[in-house]
């Protein structure tokens, strides 16, 4: 992804370093699939390579610094197949939160049955299948009377309705020649919006955190993409308008807490929402509390935390959590302790 150390066989064999994706992407975009199987070598320079857009090789004997200017576009697959929608993205996908945060938009491709769709995706997977066998077979035992407006009446259902290469252009054109300005009432929108959010934890200090700055920072460059795909040179209020409601989207997929009923960030930063900080504030109190020789009895533990309006299945999964993490035992089976 990054650069690669290599030692070059035709000339005096020293080292040299091979450009990755990201720097062979720079100023450009970088596509990066089944992204939860990558090596931490690579997930960790990817840290630097989001946030500083440059990234740092030190390999044999080779010390630079890479530019990275580039858009990145990630894939990657639930570990266990499918997402569980009552279940933080974070748990559910093999990378880090500090990695996911440094996306703009996130978004979960979930596979649901739809009459419809189905139908929909079925016959254009058998019209591309037909089309491509019969120019093959038109190769091999020409048909008769078959011109060129024969096959472009063939291929009409599954061609796509701009050219690939006509907009490969028209998107590097645009993302050289055009630097878009926020307008004043784009900029009004777009800080109305992150107040509008931020306002839910300014008179309660128990409520998550529903944004940071960094989606803010977001905004403002989806708003300019808006613009710059329209070639203009202002962000217009249509702009701000088609960037909140994608952005609030995508929050409410990856960043709503059913249990506080409120955005909450933190499910993408960290991992933990706030109810989940407090369950673990407070099961830990627990411990302490019904702890009688060094242990916890776990009914104890259990009763404890029921009267605290927490349930029990939330209880177990959490002891289970913390024993992972090594922050607790289990010496019995009836029994918890703090390390």
């Amino acid at each position: 992804l990054t650069a690669a150390a290599v030692k070059d066989d035709l000339g005096d064999g020293r080292w040299t370093l091979e450009a990755g994706a990201l720097v062979l992407a720079d100023k450009g975009m970088a596509a990066v699939d089944e992204m939860d199987k990558m090596q931490k070598d690579d997930r960790s320079s990817l840290h630097e390579a989001m946030e500083q857009q440059s990234i740092s090789i030190a390999k044999a004997g080779i010390n630079a610094t890479l530019r990275t200017r580039c858009s990145l576009l990630g894939a990657a697959n639930p570990k266990l197949g499918r997402f569980d929608e009552y279940s933080n993205i974070s748990e559910q996908i093999n990378m880090p939160p500090s990695l996911l945060s440094r996306f703009d938009l996130i978004f979960i491709l979930k596979d649901e049955p739809n009459e419809t769709r189905d139908l929909n995706i079925a016959n254009h997977i058998l019209k591309s299948h037909s089309a491509g066998e019969k120019i093959m077979r038109h190769k091999k035992y020409p048909i008769p009377g078959a011109d060129e407006e024969y096959f472009r009446q063939e291929l009409a259902p599954v061609t796509a309705e701009i050219d690939a290469v006509m907009l490969r252009k028209y998107l590097a054109y645009a993302k050289r020649n055009c630097f878009p300005l926020l307008t004043p009432e784009a900029k009004d929108a777009l800080v109305d919006y992150y107040k509008k959010l931020r306002s839910v934890a300014y008179d309660n200090q128990d409520k998550p955190v529903p944004v940071t700055a960094r989606q803010l920072e977001a905004l403002v460059r989806l708003a300019e993409a808006s613009a710059r795909v329209r070639l203009a040179d202002t962000i217009e209020m249509d702009d701000a308008k088609r960037v909140i409601k994608i952005v609030d989207t995508c929050l409410r997929q990856v960043a709503y807490d059913p249990k506080t009923g409120s955005l909450d960030i933190d499910k993408i930063t960290s991992g933990t929402t706030k109810a989940g900080r407090t369950l673990r504030r407070d099961l830990k109190d627990t411990i302490k509390e019904c702890m009688d020789g060094g242990a916890a009895k776990i009914d104890a533990v259990y009763a404890k935390m029921v009267s605290m309006n927490y349930t029990k299945e939330e209880v177990e999964k959490m002891i289970e959590t913390m024993r992972r993490e090594g922050s607790l035992l289990t010496p019995k089976n009836d029994t918890v302790k703090l390390i």
